[in-house]
Parts: structure tokens; sequence; C-alpha cells
């Protein structure tokens, strides 16, 4: 690996913890999440040319989605999970030499890895512990260079091109091959609608805000659809409510996403959805787009049936996608593309990125709920990358407002889209 003198050295790092209530409850195909912990890490970096920057990461310790229905259940997770942001945090002065993000960012992964194996708790939920921490270590590494970190991204200041991370059809690509040369300054906001949430004000019981008074003040048309997964028919006639209280209003096409968060079982109970909405309402299986995670994370495929199934939908690893190593085996199983979800850490989700570009797969930028720190952060790096759908889900503003301090509370939704001129453009943000 070349030196750089942009490489980095850890010289200092502190982790913080926060509780974040939900106004109302997001609803999974798991169960409500009604609050969860926010874990901030603050770095302190020296480059080799002298210079020294403060680097700040964050997310949201996201336990069902980490864990799954794998125990332990509740605030136990959660105890597990700060835990392990703090080993981490602690361990980053050790972490290696001096080296770029995307190295360090790696060598943390293989730390997660080997806490994941001695404490037993799953793959993912170590990465969204090392979330915050790698973020910081790409933000503190683009502030001592005075610049975005999405313009960095190059052989100028990389130690290394992405075959060392992605295999030799990489050889003398950087991630900067694959972003965009300017940001985009908005986003089209991509509202959630939980298997729950009411979609009129005849449904809603005073707590909850319905879908269509979210329609009417913001202006959005984007959706991202949550579904039970018991029962096909309940899960076609739930997209078709939605796209039918949605598109009399909304002020352009409809537009839908479908996130069972791995209520399937097997391709041919989502094929059935698909089937059962395109005879009650084709106009709305013409509006879906895309498909997440449809199926366990840990489940195989027939691949005969993903293939008939990705015939007639992008179908996208969401909980599957823990190693970027395992997308070419993945890909080879019948999934479409990936999810770039900055909860799952930014090496991680920014080397996924470039591998779905380069081999013309399907991608979307999806939300772990992020809020504050968080939620700058990954507004800013999906302004940056080309993707399949540029909506942007920000679905903190719906469940957990309370969350979005600072520059976070200042983004704005006008006319269905996120106005991010309130982003610092500096370090990752």
């Amino acid at each position: 690996m070349r030196e750089r003198t942009a490489d980095i050295r850890v010289l200092g790092a502190e982790v913080s913890f926060r509780e974040v209530p939900f106004a109302s409850p997001l609803v999974l195909s798991s169960g409500p999440i009604t609050g969860l912990t926010e874990a901030v890490v603050e770095v302190v970096v020296r480059n080799r040319a002298g210079r020294t920057a403060r680097g700040r990461g964050s997310v949201l310790l996201s336990h069902p989605w980490a864990y799954g229905g794998q125990p332990p259940r509740g605030e136990d997770r959660d105890v597990v999970l700060r835990g392990v942001v703090e080993q981490l945090t602690a361990g980053l002065p050790g972490l290696g030499d001096q080296a770029d993000p995307l190295r360090l960012g790696s060598l943390l992964a293989a730390s997660s890895r080997e806490i994941v194996v001695r404490q037993g708790i799953p793959e993912l939920a170590g990465l969204v512990c090392a979330a915050p921490v790698d973020a910081a270590l790409h933000d503190g590494w683009a502030k001592a260079l005075g610049a975005p970190a999405y313009r960095c991204y190059t052989g100028e200041h990389l130690g290394a091109d992405l075959a060392d991370y992605l295999g030799p059809d990489f050889r003398t690509r950087f991630p900067g091959d694959y972003l965009r040369a300017t940001p985009l300054e908005r986003l089209p906001v991509q509202h959630v609608v939980g298997v729950a949430d009411p979609l009129s004000r005849d449904e809603a019981d005073g707590t909850t805000v319905p879908l269509t008074e979210w329609v009417a003040g913001d202006g959005v048309h984007c959706f991202k659809v949550k579904l039970a997964g018991r029962d096909p028919a309940a899960d076609a006639a739930r997209i078709s409510d939605v796209y039918l209280a949605t598109s009399a209003v909304a002020p352009a096409p409809v537009r839908i996403s479908l996130d069972p968060n791995e209520a399937y079982r097997e391709p041919g109970q989502l094929a059935a959805v698909l089937r059962a909405l395109g005879r009650l309402a084709p106009a709305a299986r013409d509006a879906v787009r895309y498909a997440e995670q449809p199926f366990p994370r840990d489940g195989a495929q027939d691949p005969a049936a993903m293939a008939e199934l990705t015939a007639q939908l992008p179908v996208l690893l969401d909980e599957a996608f823990i190693d970027v190593a395992a997308l070419d085996r993945l890909a080879a199983a019948g999934w479409s593309g990936v999810t770039v979800k900055t909860g799952r850490g930014h090496t991680q989700s920014l080397l996924g990125y470039c591998w779905a570009r380069h081999h013309g797969r399907f991608v979307a930028v999806a939300d772990l709920t992020n809020v504050g720190d968080a939620l700058t952060h990954s507004a800013a790096m999906a302004s940056w990358l080309r993707c399949d759908t540029t909506a942007f889900e920000c679905n903190s503003r719906q469940y957990a407002p309370a969350g979005n301090t600072g520059a976070a509370g200042e983004l704005v939704v006008r006319h269905g889209e996120l106005d991010l001129a309130a982003l610092s453009r500096e370090g990752i943000r």
C-alpha cells in the first residue's frame, strides 16, 4: 500500500450516547420501535502533512434491524450494542499504522467481526456498532484535507485502488470514478408507510399524522411501504390502498418501493403479492420500483425462483449485505443490487456502491431512522451517488424529529424534496 500525505493516525477518540424517543412507533413486520439509543463517536486525527482535525460519526443503535429474530431481546440488546461501540472506540488509537479511511475502515470491520465471534452476536450488529466509528474516521480524514470526503476518494489521496477491496476487475479504479462531479442540492423524499400507519384522517387516532396529511404538507410522492408478510392478498391490498390514498393528491406521479423486512420465506410469496396487486390495481403495480430484502438474511433462495421474480422487479440486498467480499456470490444467487445504508458503515456502503455501479446493478439509498449527524451524513452521501433512484428516505422526520438537532434540524422538505442547503459540505457532510 502506498503512503500518502493524507494518511491519518488516530490521536484520540471518545463515545457518548443519548436516548432518542420516537414520536410515534415505527411498525415493522417484526414489531414496533418506540425509541432507540444514538451513539456518537468523535475522533482526533493527524495526517502525514501534520494537519489535525476532529471527525464525528453517529448512528441509532437499531437492535431490531441488527439482530432480526436472534436473541437477546429488548433492553439487553441495547446494552450489548453500547458496549461494542465503546470497545471499538477505545481500540481506535491502536487500530494500525497511518492509513487512509478505506484501509482503516476495513481494519475496523475486522475488529468488529472478532468481537462478534467472541460475544456471539450477529455480524450485522457488529457493523452497526462500527458505523459511527467508521464515519468519524472518514470525516476527520477529509477535514484534515480541508475538502468534502467525496472529492478525495482518488488515487491522489488513497493508498490503494479498489482492487484491494473488490478484486482484480477494479484495478486502477477508485471510488471517485463512480461519484458525481457535483452533488445534488435536493433529493426527493421517500416517505415511509409503516405496517400500521394510518392512511387517512378517518383512520388516525390523534397521535399519528395520517399519510394524506404528510402528502398535503410536504408534497411527497415517493413511498416505501412496509409489509407484514403474512398474507399476499392482504399485502397487495395495503399497497393498493397506499396508492389510492396518495395518487389523487400527490403533486407528481406516485412511486413505490416495498420493504417486507425479511417477512417472506421464499420468492414465490413476493411474486404472489405482485400478481395479486396487478389484478387488484394495475396502476399501483406499475408504480412499484423495487423491493428491499424480502427474505431472511441468512436464507438461501432457489436461483430459478429468484430469476423469475427479479425479471419482474429488482430485489435488493439490505440485511443480507454484511460483507463486500460476498457480493459476487449474492449476485450469482439472483439478487438485483444493493441498498446503500450508512448505518452499516461508510466504508462498507461506499465499496458496495462502487461494486454495484461497476457491474450495472440496481442501487438505492436506505435509512436506519438516521437522526442528527447520521442524517446529514446519509443525505450528503446520497447527494454524491449515482443511484437508480434518487429518492431519500429521511424517516426520522416522521418518527424521531426530536433527534434532529443542529444542521439536521435545518434540513427542509419543500415540494416533496429535501433541500440540502444546510449541509456544511465539509468532511462526510
